[in-house]
């Protein structure tokens, strides 16, 4: 479902479209606005599975396009995690975590400076198949900088080193083994097999 709302103001037209999921192609809309990027794409995603979205952003950042992803930690370590395919494109990837036991749980991209994406809609395949999800998106110039200056503010916080960041991550999230399905069973053999002759010491 689509919504589109045409705001009339003195020698301005602003667009504002607002999409619904399940099934409602809200990929397809962040699929174009990544493909038609030029200069920037800055997104900070709890959550990102999908692999359309990810290899559209490398795709984007092979044609000279910057591309900056700020992610939640405990997302990072979910098998379907696609920043291994960001990180093999060059992409820059800071991990963060909220204040305490918090989470950094915003869902935003800006596009060239020009246009915004916003609402409850994660990057991955539940929220395009099977959730009840929104998204919004804008060019409104004051809500574009508004975004605009957030995602600075997120960028500029020290993110979580990658040594604390493995201490995290289950063993079959592990980057080596999760991208070689082979390793990930030689993987679990290996861990088992340690185990075995520690407790037989």
């Amino acid at each position: 479902m689509t919504i589109t709302v045409l705001l009339l103001l003195p020698g301005l037209l602003m667009a504002n479209e607002v999409y619904f999921s399940p099934k409602g192609h809200i990929r397809d809309q962040i699929l174009k606005r990544i493909n038609h990027s030029r200069t920037s794409i800055d997104i900070a995603m709890y959550s990102l599975t999908s692999r359309e979205i990810a290899d559209a952003l490398a795709r984007a950042k092979e044609r000279g396009v910057r591309v900056r992803v700020v992610r939640d930690l405990s997302q990072t370590s979910e098998k379907e995690d696609e920043d291994v395919v960001l990180e093999q494109a060059a992409i820059e990837v800071h991990i963060l975590k909220g204040l305490g036991r918090g989470i950094m749980h915003d869902k935003f991209a800006v596009f060239d400076g020009q246009e915004g994406f916003t609402g409850s809609y994660n990057w991955t395949n539940n929220a395009e198949y099977d959730n009840y999800e929104n998204a919004y998106f804008f060019n409104d110039p004051h809500i574009v900088q508004a975004y605009a200056r957030e995602f600075e503010v997120l960028w500029a916080m020290e993110p979580i080193a990658a040594k604390e960041r493995s201490a995290r991550q289950p063993v079959g999230s592990l980057p080596f083994l999760r991208t070689h399905p082979a390793m990930s069973v030689f993987g679990l053999f290996f861990v088992l097999l340690a185990l075995a002759a520690a407790l037989s010491t």
